[in-house]
């Protein structure tokens, strides 16, 4: 029984490309927020909407690439 299905090259590609984006969300809101801290020795934005944002940034900008590439003409189904 499988939990997920397979992705193919595709969908693997965008994927990479998603968490690239989403860790680089990370690398820029930390760095933010930490030059707000040293400059008002207090934080501008939590960790947990730090830790969402990237999350979010990855998993729909992962959608949003598999989403267009769907519309696209000539698309093939996977397993077709």
């Amino acid at each position: 029984m499988k939990l997920f299905k397979s992705m193919n090259k595709k969908e693997s590609l965008n994927w990479k490309k998603a968490a690239i984006l989403g860790f680089y969300t990370f690398l820029l809101l930390l760095t933010v927020n930490y030059i707000f801290y040293l400059r008002m020795d207090k934080g501008l934005i939590s960790s947990r909407s730090i830790f969402w944002s990237g999350l979010v940034v990855a998993f729909g900008y992962d959608a949003l690439l598999n989403i267009k590439d769907k519309i696209k003409p000539g698309y093939k189904a996977p397993g077709s």
